[in-house]
C-alpha cells in the first residue's frame, strides 16, 4: 500500500517543509504531469514483446481501489478507500465501500458496477469466501453476507476486533486464501494490534505488528504465522505452497516459513530467545524501496519462462518489478529480472498484483499523483479521490489487439459445479481455477469427494494437482492418518513436506504422528526436514510469543527424538532455515528441562557439528536467561564432562555463556577446577578465563586482567578481555583498564577501553580520559565524549575542559550534545548551552539551515572519495550503504537519499516523525550512569540498547533505576556542523555513490537536486 520509507535518521519519514508552503520532495514528490485518461495511460506502458496492458475498470467504477478478490462467477470485488488516511470526520457517514465489477459482454472491460456495501471507515482488506466476503476495517475484522441474493450485504458479523489504527498505511491488509484453507493477511510494523474475540471478554488477545497472520474460517482461531519484515502488503504462495511477501524500506522480498522470525524495520520480535532473526532472500535492490503486493505467476496465459517468477508493485518507480526464485536449500534466493512493466506515468501506483480467471496478471492501480501517505497527512485534500484503475496484462504474442476475455465464459458460475467437476478443476493449468475449486470443496466438506481426491493425490499428472488434492482433503476435514502415512514415502519432496506440515497442523500426539515425523526427519530433501521442524515447533508450543508453555496434552509427544534425527541429517548447518527452526522447536521444551539438552550435547555433540555447536551456544544463553542456580550447576556438570573431542562444542558453549552473562551477573556459580581443564586450545583457554572472571573466580579474574596488558595477546583477545572486565565493575578491573588507556595507541582498543570504563565507573575516570584526550583520534574523542556525559561528575569535568580550551566543542559528538541538553542536572544543561551550543534548533532555524546547506552542497565540485571517508565516520556508524556500515538505523541503499532536499531534511531535522521502535530510549542505572539508544531487546532479565558506533549497551533489569522513551529519534541533530567541504562531499557521496552505477548526467543531477527538466520553447515544441 502507501509505503513510508524511513529516512537517514532511523525514523519513519520526514514531511519535508510542507508546513512552510514548499513542495514535498524526494520520495514524496508528486507527479509533475496531469492525470491521463485510461486509454492514454494504457498507451504509455512499457512491457515485454508480445504483452499488452488493457484496462478492465476505471473511474468512476473504481476509485481509490485498495483490495480486490474474485467470486466463483469471475466477478471482481473491489474495496474503495475514500477515507484514507484520516478517516471520516465526526458526524459524517464514511464513504469507503465494496463494489462488484462485472464484464457482462465479454469484451474484457467491466460494464456493470454494483455497490455491495458502503459506510465503511478505513476499509483495507477484502476476500470472497464461505458465501460472503471477509472485510478488514480496523479495529474490526468482519464477515458480510447477502442472504437474499440481491448483491447487497444485509448481514454483518464482527469476527475479531482489536486491530490497531496507529499507522494508516499499515493496517490489516492483503487477504488471501492459503493452501491450508486458512485466510492469510499482512500487517505493518508501526501499527500495534491485540486481536481478540469480540464475544469473549476473557480473551487475552494476539499481539500483531510486522507479520503475516492467519484466521481459520471454521474454528475462528487467529494467530501470527510469521513475524517480521516491515510493511508487507499482500502474501502469495508458489506451486509448492511456500509463502512470499514483499517488504518496504528494508530488503524487498522474503520467503516466510511457518513460525519464522524475520529481520524487522523496527521494534522487538515477540520471542527474544530466538537469539537471531532470519534474513531476506535478495542480494539486489530495485528502484527505491516502496513495494505492494507479491504474486508468483502461475497462470496459463504467459510463456513458460514466466512460470514461478514473482511480480511486485513498486509504488515510487510506478512499475512492476520482476524477480526469479531459485532454490537455496529449504529456502530461496531471488535474482532481478528486467522490470516486467514500467508505466511511464507518475500517477501509476500499483498496490496489488494477482492472477485472474483469464490467466493474466491483474494490477490494482490506486492512481494518484502522490506516492506516500505523508502527502495525505500534510495536505489531506491533496489525496486524489477521483481516480482508480484495474489493469490486465495480457499476452497475445504476435496477434496484437486480439480478443482476450476477462473470464473463460460470460455465464461462468463455479457455484453450480458439482463436486466431481470441482475436483476435476484441481487439474486446471490456471492457479485461479485450482484455488477457487479448492476453496469451494473445503467449504462444502462433501465426503463424496474423498475417493476422487485420493485418486488425484495418488495419480495426478502434475504436482500442482496432487498438492491441491492433499490441501483440499485437509481443509475439508477428510485427511486421515493412513493417507498421511502412505504419502510420507511419496516420490515428490513437496508432497512429503506437506505430509510433515499437515501432521503439525493437526497436532495429534499419537504414535502414528511420531513415527511419521521421525521417518521424515531423515529425509534426503532439506525442504522435508524443514517441514518436520515446523511441525515439531507446533507440537512444542505453536506460538511465536515468548514463554509459551508446552500444552499439557502434548508433553508426552517426544519431539526431541524427532529433532535429533533432523540434526543428524542436517549437521553441516548449511541450510538457511533448518538450524533456526530446530532451535525454535527445541527452546520451549529446553526451558522446561535443560538437563535433557545438556546430556544430549555431551553424547551427540561431536558427531553433529557444526549444527550442534550453534545449538550449544543458544542453549547456554537460554539457561543463563532462566536465572536458576540449579540449572547453572547443571551447566558446570556439563562442562566437567567435556573432553578434547568436544573442543568445538566447548568453544560454542563458552561463547553462549559469556553472551548470557552480559548485563547481569549469573546466579551463584561454583565452577571449581572445571574451567582450568578447558585448555585444549588457546582460544578455549581464553574463553574459559573470561567466563571464570564473570563467574567470580579469583584466579581467572587475575589472568583475565593480565591478558589486557599481555604483549603476546592478539587485539581480538584483548577486546574480549576488555568486554569481560567492564562487567566485573571492580577496582582491579578499573585499574587494569586505565593502564590499557594509557598504554595503547590502537584506536579499536582505546574505544573499547573507554566504553568499558564508562560502565565500570570511578571518580578519577574522567580525569584519566581527559588527560589522554590530545592523543585521541576523532572517532575515539566522540566515544570519549559519549562516555563522559553518562555520569554527572564526568559531564562536569568535560564541560570544564571545554571551558579551559582543553577540549574543542566541535570534538563533542552530536549524540553527546543531545545528552547534555537533556541532562537531569539544570546546571549542566545551562553550562552546556553556553559552552557547546543549543542542541535543537527552532523550526525557522532548521529551514534556514537546510537552505544554507543546500547552497553549500551546490557551491563546489564534490570529492566522492573524501565523501566516502566522511560517511564512514558519520553515517556508517549507524547505517549501511551497499553492504558497508552498521544496523542501528535503516539501510540507506534503498531509502532516505532520493534527492538533495530529502536528504538535507533528514539530516538536519531527524525528529519530525518518529516510528515506534526508533525512539531514543534512555536508561539510568542505580550507580548513576545514563546510557541511550534504540531498544532492541527487552527480556525478564535485561534490556539491550543499540547506538551509533555501533555500540551495544546491555543492562540488567535489576540495575535499572529508570527507563524513559524519549520523543526524539535515535539519530541526533547537529551533523551539519562539520566543515562545509566535508558536508558537501558526504552528501553527494550518499546521494550517488559509485556503487549505484549511475553516471552523473545532467538529467540525474537535476533529479537529485529536485529540479524539473528545462522546458522546450514553444517554437521547438
Amino acid at each position: 500500500m502507501r509505503v513510508v520509507a524511513p529516512f537517514f535518521a532511523s525514523v519513519m519519514v520526514a514531511v519535508t517543509g510542507f508546513a512552510a508552503g514548499r513542495q514535498l520532495t524526494g520520495v514524496y514528490t508528486p507527479a509533475s504531469t496531469p492525470a491521463l485518461k485510461p486509454d492514454e495511460a494504457a498507451a504509455k506502458f512499457s512491457v515485454p514483446e508480445g504483452f499488452e496492458v488493457r484496462i478492465f475498470a476505471s473511474e468512476p467504477d473504481a476509485i481509490n481501489p485498495v483490495g480486490m478478490s474474485w467470486d466463483e462467477r469471475g466477478r471482481l470485488w473491489v474495496a474503495e478507500l475514500y477515507e484514507y488516511p484520516l478517516g471520516a470526520k465526526p458526524g459524517q457517514k464514511p464513504r469507503d465501500r465494496i463494489k462488484i465489477l462485472e464484464d457482462t459482454d465479454g469484451d474484457g472491460r467491466a460494464d456493470k458496477a454494483t455497490v455491495f456495501a458502503d459506510g465503511f471507515n478505513l476499509l483495507t482488506g477484502i476476500l470472497v469466501g464461505n458465501g460472503g466476503v471477509y472485510v478488514g476495517q480496523a479495529p474490526d475484522f468482519l464477515f458480510l453476507e447477502d442472504t437474499d441474493g440481491d448483491d447487497k450485504a444485509d448481514k454483518r458479523t464482527v469476527l475479531k476486533t482489536g486491530f490497531g489504527l496507529h499507522d494508516r498505511h499499515e493496517l490489516l491488509n492483503g487477504f488471501a486464501w492459503g493452501p491450508d484453507g486458512w485466510l492469510y493477511m499482512t500487517h505493518g510494523v508501526f501499527t500495534y494490534s491485540k486481536v481478540k474475540d469480540p464475544d469473549s471478554p476473557n480473551d487475552d488477545g494476539v499481539k500483531v505488528d510486522a507479520a503475516v497472520a492467519r484466521y481459520h474460517p471454521r474454528t475462528k482461531k487467529f494467530e501470527v504465522f510469521a513475524d517480521g519484515t516491515s510493511n508487507p502488503w499482500g502474501v502469495d504462495f508458489d506451486r509448492e505452497g511456500n509463502a512470499f511477501v514483499s517488504a518496504c524500506v528494508i530488503d524487498h522480498l522474503f520467503h516466510v516459513t511457518p513460525g519464522g522470525l524475520y529481520v524487522r524495520q523496527g521494534g522487538i520480535p515477540p520471542n527474544p530467545y530466538s537469539y537471531g532473526l532470519l534474513p531476506s532472500i535478495v542480494d539486489h535492490k530495485h528502484f527505491r524501496a516502496a513495494y505492494a503486493g507479491a504474486q508468483v505467476y502461475q497462470g496459463n496465459m504467459y510463456p513458460e519462462n514466466y512460470k514461478g517468477t514473482l511480480m511486485m508493485g513498486n509504488i515510487h518507480q510506478s512499475a512492476i518489478n520482476h524477480d526469479t526464485l531459485t532454490r537455496s536449500g529449504s529456502s530461496f534466493r531471488a535474482t532481478a529480472n528486467k522490470d516486467f512493466l514500467v508505466a511511464n506515468d507518475g500517477w501509476f501506483r500499483p498496490v496489488s498484483t494477482q492472477v485472474g480467471p483469464d490467466g493474466a496478471l491483474w494490477i490494482m492501480d490506486w492512481y494518484d499523483k502522490y506516492p506516500c501517505y505523508q502527502n495525505a497527512n500534510a495536505d489531506p485534500e491533496g489525496v486524489d479521490r477521483e481516480h482508480g484503475r484495474i489493469w490486465r496484462v495480457v499476452y497475445t504474442g504476435g496477434k496484437k489487439g486480439a480478443d482476450v476475455p476477462s473470464r473463460p465464459a460470460r455465464d461462468m458460475d463455479l457455484r453450480k459445479a458439482n463436486t466431481s467437476e470441482l475436483v476435476e478443476l484441481l487439474n486446471h493449468a490456471n492457479v485461479w481455477h485450482r484455488r477457487v475449486a479448492q476453496r469451494l470443496l473445503g467449504e462444502r466438506r462433501d465426503n463424496s469427494a474423498k475417493p476422487a481426491l485420493l485418486k488425484l493425490l495418488e495419480n495426478g499428472k502434475t504436482l500442482e494437482a496432487r498438492l491441491a488434492a492433499l490441501w483440499t482433503l485437509h481443509a475439508a476435514d477428510m485427511l486421515d492418518e493412513a493417507t498421511l502415512d502412505k504419502h510420507a514415502s511419496d516420490k515428490e519432496a513437496a508432497v512429503r513436506t506437506w505430509v510433515a506440515r499437515l501432521t503439525g497442523e493437526r497436532r495429534q500426539p499419537n504414535a502414528e504422528s511420531f513415527e511419521r515425523l521421525k521417518k521424515l526427519a531423515a529425509d534426503r530433501d532439506s525442504t522435508v526436514r524443514l517441514g518436520v521442524a515446523t511441525a515439531c515447533r507446533q507440537y512444542s508450543s505453536g506460538s511465536l510469543t515468548v514463554n509459551t508453555p508446552v500444552p499439557d496434552d502434548l508433553k508426552g509427544f517426544k519431539a526431541g527424538a524427532i529433532l535429533e534425527t533432523i540434526v543428524r541429517n542436517s549437521a553441516d548447518a548449511k541450510d538457511p532455515l533448518i538450524p533456526f527452526m530446530v532451535w525454535l522447536a527445541s527452546e520451549p521444551r529446553l526451558a522446561e528441562n535443560p538437563k535433557f539438552a545438556l546430556a544430549w550435547l555431551v553424547e551427540n555433540g561431536p558427531d553433529t557439528l557444526p549444527l550442534s555447536a550453534q545449538l550449544a551456544s543458544k542453549t547456554m544463553r537460554r539457561i543463563s536467561d532462566l536465572r536458576s542456580v540449579e540449572n547453572m550447576n547443571a551447566v558446570v556438570e556439563f562442562l566437567e564432562k567435556l573432553t578434547p573431542k568436544h573442543t568445538d562444542l566447548a568453544l560454542a558453549a563458552l561463547d553462549g555463556l559469556i553472551q548470557g552473562a552480559k548485563g547481569s551477573k549469573p546466579p551463584s556459580v561454583t565452577p571449581g577446577p572445571v574451567l582450568e581443564r578447558l585448555n585444549y586450545t588457546p582460544q578455549l583457554t581464553e574463553r574459559a578465563q573470561r567466563l571464570g572472571a564473570l563467574w567470580g573466580d579469583a584466579v581467572a579474574t587475575e589472568r583475565l586482567l593480565a591478558r589486557l596488558l599481555d604483549p603476546g595477546a592478539s587485539d581480538a583477545e584483548k577486546i574480549g578481555a576488555i568486554q569481560s572486565a567492564r562487567q566485573l565493575k571492580t577496582d582491579p578491573a578499573r585499574d587494569a583498564l586505565v593502564r590499557v588507556l594509557n598504554s595503547t595507541d590502537k584506536e579499536p582498543l582505546l574505544m573499547e577501553t573507554i566504553r568499558a570504563l564508562g560502565e565500570v565507573g570511578g571518580d578519577d575516570v574522567a580525569e584519566q580520559i581527559l588527560k589522554r584526550w590530545p592523543a585521541l583520534a576523532p572517532a575515539a574523542r566522540r566515544t570519549a565524549a559519549e562516555v563522559l556525559v553518562s555520569r554527572n561528575l564526568w559531564a562536569t569535568a568535560l564541560l570544564k575542559a571545554v571551558e579551559q580550551k582543553k577540549v574543542a566543542a566541535t570534538d563533542i559528538s552530536a549524540s553527546a550534545v543531545r545528552s547534555l541538553s537533556q541532562h537531569s542536572s539544570a546546571s549542566i544543561r545551562e553550562r552546556a548551552v553556553q559552552l557547546v551550543g543549543r542542541y535543537r534548533a527552532t523550526d525557522a532555524d532548521k529551514l534556514k539551515l537546510i537552505a544554507d546547506k543546500r547552497k553549500a552542497a551546490l557551491a563546489g565540485t564534490p570529492d566522492l572519495n573524501g565523501g566516502y571517508e566522511v560517511a564512514k565516520k558519520t553515517c556508517f556508524v549507524c547505517h549501511k550503504l551497499h553492504g558497508e556500515g552498521s544496523d542501528v538505523g535503516p539501510d540507506l541503499t534503498g531509502v532516505g537519499r532520493s534527492t538533495l532536499d530529502a536528504l538535507l531534511a533528514n539530516i538536519i531535522d531527524p525528529n519530525q516523525v518518529i516510528g515506534k521502535g526508533y525512539e531514543n530510549v534512555e536508561v539510568e542505572t542505580k550507580d548513576g550512569r545514563t546510557v541511550s539508544g534504540r531498544l532492541v531487546e527487552d527480556t525478564d532479565t535485561r534490556v539491550k540498547l543499540l547506538a551509533s558506533g555501533p555500540k551495544e549497551e546491555v543492562v540488567a533489569k535489576s540495575d535499572v533505576a529508570n527507563l524513559r522513551v524519549s520523543e526524539l529519534s535515535v539519530m541526533p541533530e547537529g551533523l551539519e556542523q562539520m566543515p562545509e567541504e566535508d558536508f558537501r562531499n558526504m552528501v553527494w557521496y550518499i546521494l550517488n555513490p559509485p556503487q549505484d552505477n549511475r553516471p552523473m548526467t545532467p538529467a540525474l543531477r537535476r533529479e537529485l537536486i529536485g529540479e524539473e527538466a528545462p522546458q522546450k520553447s514553444a517554437q521547438a515544441r
